[in-house]
């Protein structure tokens, strides 16, 4: 029997089965209950201009939220503030804040704390254990994936042989492992000079490439569940196809978007451009934006990594890596469609589609799913001003930017969880803040 009456109808272009067209999308409650092409009774009734387009919420496989004794730096709540203003409705949750997330018991706090504190979809990763024997636990207990491991826990740990072990425990229980690929011996040959502006060699490509081989070849040998996250270079994207395993992977639009060059020379301090791994020279960063547009990259991730902006006034070897990314990834790559360089399936499919599959959600544009829903405007030309963002970290190597898509409203359960302060006009803010529950 077809639904004959929703809470809320909303006539409205949609991205809706990879493409755009004009759908009625009716919610009940916190479920999409109807999708189609003619009107059916509701509640309340919307019908947004032309200029809005209406996307399923968008998913990032990689944040950190930090919280803890980290709260300085982000929580869960301005971390979710984050999201919404991004458009962004699911997340992997990375488990570094400290104390890092390595024991059961924290763990099971993590996730109860955040579940007071937001109710974005969240995958909770666990710290990559010094003794893989507890990823049993781990799994059992509400981790959905270990890690990112990270080059310098895989060194203290024990190197190959702890990794070895990591991938064979997680194989045999069933937890997939994401990898930050970078070799720390590799690294910590290096000799040379050391100070922003020789990151990417003090963090050379070899280190990436030795630690994707490296991967390839235990996934080989034990059949682990792989995702490589902010890969960096397009050798190690041909590595991995040509491998023919089944190795996920994800790329920033900072290592797509800016080279360490660029970057240095208009970031208001060099450390805005301090990321692990590096940003690499402006050639490979050409062909892995290229490698974008052809469809060859599966999964876009921002790796939001806040730090308080006094951090990142210290001297090279003590600023703290990361760049802030939940609210610049879908207005840059929204404006990569809009300027007609790539088309918006293959966006879509890199912020939403496949992270979803990653993460194991049901959500999308489709009867049933949960109402998630990210509203843009697709003709809202702004220069990126992080002074606003809902993160506690408001500054980003992107500022000045100019992008033409603005997220202006978030939909989270069926609730209108965010909307923006601009970029919409008085009579459709109305019309949500009135037809939407909050």
């Amino acid at each position: 029997m077809g639904v004959s009456k929703v809470d809320v109808l909303i006539k409205a272009r949609a991205y809706v089965r990879g493409g755009v067209r004009e759908v009625y999308i009716g919610i009940t409650g916190s479920e999409i209950a109807y999708i189609g092409n003619e009107p059916i009774e509701a509640g309340n009734k919307l019908e947004l201009p032309n200029q809005y387009l209406v996307l399923p919420g968008l998913v990032d496989v990689h944040v950190h939220f930090r919280d803890f004794d980290l709260s300085y730096k982000e929580d869960a709540i301005s971390g979710t503030q984050a999201a919404l203003a991004g458009g962004y409705t699911a997340v992997g949750e990375m488990p570094n804040t400290r104390p890092p997330i390595k024991t059961v018991e924290l763990l099971r706090r993590k996730i109860e704390e955040f579940g007071k504190k937001t109710n974005l979809h969240i995958r909770h990763y666990f710290g990559a254990p010094q003794d893989p024997s507890l990823l049993k636990d781990a799994l059992n207990n509400g981790a959905y994936a270990v890690g990112e491991v990270f080059p310098e826990e895989v060194l203290e740990y024990g190197g190959d042989q702890y990794l070895e072990s990591l991938f064979r425990e997680a194989a045999r229980v069933g937890i997939p492992v994401i990898m930050h690929c970078e070799d720390p011996i590799i690294i910590n040959q290096y000799s040379g000079p050391r100070g922003f502006e020789y990151h990417n060699a003090i963090r050379g490509p070899r280190a990436e490439l030795a630690c994707v081989h490296n991967v390839i070849r235990l996934v080989y040998r034990y059949g682990t569940k792989v995702h490589i996250t902010h890969i960096t270079l397009p050798q190690s994207i041909s590595m991995i196809r040509l491998s023919g395993l089944d190795i996920t992977f994800d790329v920033t639009p900072h290592h797509m978007l800016l080279s360490q060059e660029e970057c240095l020379a208009r970031a208001e301090k060099p450390a805005y451009c301090k990321v692990n791994p590096p940003l690499r020279d402006e050639t490979t960063r050409r062909e892995l934006l290229a490698m974008f547009v052809r469809g060859e990259v599966p999964i876009v991730a921002s790796d939001h990594a806040p730090h308080a902006d006094w951090e990142k006034d210290k001297p090279y070897d003590e600023a703290p890596p990361g760049i802030v990314g939940l609210e610049t990834t879908a207005p840059l790559l929204l404006t990569l469609w809009r300027r007609g360089f790539v088309d918006l399936g293959t966006v879509m499919r890199a912020i939403q589609e496949r992270p979803a599959k990653f993460l194991g959600l049901n959500v999308g544009i489709k009867q049933g799913s949960c109402a998630d829903l990210t509203i843009i405007n697709t003709k809202a030309r702004h220069r990126i001003e992080p002074e606003k963002f809902r993160s506690k970290a408001k500054y980003s190597p992107f500022k000045g930017f100019e992008v033409d898509v603005a997220v202006v409203a978030t939909i989270l359960h069926g609730k209108l969880a965010y909307i923006s302060e601009g970029h919409i006009d008085d009579a459709t803010r109305k019309l949500l803040e009135s037809s939407l529950p909050h």
